[in-house]
């Protein structure tokens, strides 16, 4: 018996070489149902109950009553505001509300503004304004509490800086006027000065001096508005302190006869408040040296004067 080695002759290509071919594998038969047999896949006849059908219990021509009505809802009301606590005392809400803080430059404003206008005479109250403003501004865009203060510290300190800005005018006032400044201050002492001599009967002055000396100011046209003029020149038997407070004679004397003159001129023209009649004395320690007459004016406080009492054609304020 012989082996081969090689291929068969008329053999396929692919075949297994001799002696190791596999053996043929064994048919399995289909699994067929028996003859006779209702098909799985038939549809149910009639009067056989199918597997899917729902219970007796509830088939379809069973009826079932609507459910009981519950009526309308309860209402429960608006909910309470943010942070109001319930009855157990707890806030509703996140967390209690937390009031904001007092802005500090309205505090700042309001005590430097009273504080200087009181006190200091005002002093202080530019910059009690310029806190007021800047409290404003800071409580609008943070949301602090101060506007009123703010407001008032404001207001005040306004008030203040017209008090302060009225008290430096004043002063610079009084350092270009000393004159006038010497013969409005009250003093104990008449204050040390010299009366004009330049001025004669007729000549009228558009201010009111306001000076122990007449001041400096030079004469206009009594037909403008004027608020003084030189009715006479009065002579003098004595000095005359005008700062004195006891009775002197020859004080009083001048002003009765400068008195009665104005009213010779100008009947009805003095009044208490308006127009009233205006002595100028020289100084007491003057009285050597020559100065023996005394300025009768009638005087105003402005110039509300027109025309001449000498003739007669004066106006006095309307």
């Amino acid at each position: 018996m012989s082996e081969q080695t090689g291929h068969e002759p008329g053999g396929t290509p692919f075949a297994a070489p001799g002696g190791f071919r596999a053996a043929p594998a064994a048919v399995v038969p289909e699994s067929r149902p028996p003859a006779g047999a209702p098909s799985p896949y038939a549809p149910p006849t009639a009067g056989e109950a199918s597997p899917f059908a729902p219970p007796a219990s509830y088939r379809a021509s069973q009826t079932y009553a609507p459910p009981p009505s519950y009526g309308a809802p309860v209402g429960y009301g608006a909910p309470p505001p943010y942070g109001t606590a319930d009855a157990s005392g707890a806030p509703y809400g996140y967390g209690a509300y937390v009031a904001p803080p007092t802005d500090g430059l309205a505090i700042a404003s309001l005590v430097t503004s009273a504080a200087g206008l009181l006190v200091l005479g005002g002093l202080p109250g530019p910059v009690g304004l310029g806190l007021g403003i800047g409290a404003l501004r800071r409580i609008r865009r943070r949301g602090t509490k101060g506007r009123g203060m703010a407001i008032a510290g404001v207001v005040v300190g306004a008030v203040g800086t017209l008090v302060c800005i009225g008290w430096v005018w004043l002063a610079i006032w009084a350092s270009t006027n000393p004159g006038v400044a010497s013969g409005l201050a009250f003093e104990d002492e008449l204050p040390d000065y010299t009366l004009r001599s330049d001025l004669v009967v007729g000549d009228c002055l558009r201010e009111y001096p306001g000076s122990w000396d007449l001041g400096t100011a030079d004469p206009v046209d009594c037909r403008e508005a004027h608020a003084l003029e030189i009715v006479a020149v009065l002579p003098l038997s004595g000095p005359v302190d005008s700062s004195d407070d006891t009775t002197d004679a020859e004080y009083d004397r001048g002003f009765a006869e400068c008195t009665a003159r104005i009213e010779r001129a100008a009947p009805g023209l003095l009044d208490e408040w308006v127009v009233w009649t205006d002595v100028s004395f020289p100084h007491p320690d003057d009285w050597s040296a020559g100065a023996t007459t005394a300025y009768c004016a009638v005087a105003t406080d402005y110039p509300e004067l027109r025309g001449s009492v000498l003739d007669g054609s004066v106006t006095g304020p309307e």
